[in-house]
């Protein structure tokens, strides 16, 4: 499938890639944490859920009940969200309105100490007040689909960083459309690797 850099995966809702983690996929007790990925919904409302609206996972350790990148239809203009344990913070109020279909969209979601934060395309967002450390229960990550639902459209670079980036690097990574910011830094998942694989 073409992506938004070279080849990218495509989702159904019901496909997913599970990989199951290593250390440095451990943010159990930490502060800090970025994701960030591609995104090109099929529509809308980009998913297919367990609960009505709910959910579609763009990138997540949701199975391990830790944080999530995804799309959550049951919250009105916030439905492109990071949600973030304890508690699934961000919920309902970190998140912007859904894409339009069949149009690439680069979402950076950054946990820095006491506030959650999401950058699009490049730009701040919105932000949150966070009450951590994260919690999970296991390293690890899902792609495309979780326990709760899948997302439906592309995903392609996808990024975890242990550590919360700036927002002039959250705007580096959307225009070099690939790895610019410091990548011996990154977490040892490898979008390259997970793309030839599939």
């Amino acid at each position: 499938m073409s992506g938004k850099v070279g080849n990218a995966l495509e989702f159904n809702g019901e496909n997913g890639i599970q990989i199951s983690g290593t250390n440095a996929l451990d943010f159990n007790g930490a502060e800090e944490m970025t994701v960030a990925a591609w995104v090109n919904a099929a529509n809308e409302s980009p998913m297919i859920g367990v609960v009505g609206g709910c959910c579609g996972t763009i990138v997540a350790q949701r199975d391990m009940n830790g944080w999530a990148l995804r799309f959550d239809g049951r919250n009105p203009n916030t439905e492109m969200t990071l949600i973030v344990q304890p508690q699934w913070q961000g919920n309902k109020v970190l998140g912007v309105p859904p894409f339009a279909k069949n149009t690439w969209h680069h979402m950076v979601g950054i946990v820095n100490k006491n506030e959650l934060l999401l950058y699009i395309d490049g730009k701040f967002a919105v932000d949150a007040a966070y009450n951590g450390p994260m919690s999970t229960n296991g390293t690890a990550t899902e792609i495309g689909h979780a326990s709760d639902g899948g997302f439906i459209g592309i995903i392609d670079e996808v990024v975890i960083y242990n550590r919360a980036v700036s927002g002039g690097e959250a705007k580096q990574l959307y225009q070099a459309q690939g790895l610019p910011v410091k990548p011996q830094e990154k977490l040892t998942t490898r979008w390259g690797y997970i793309k030839a694989a599939f």
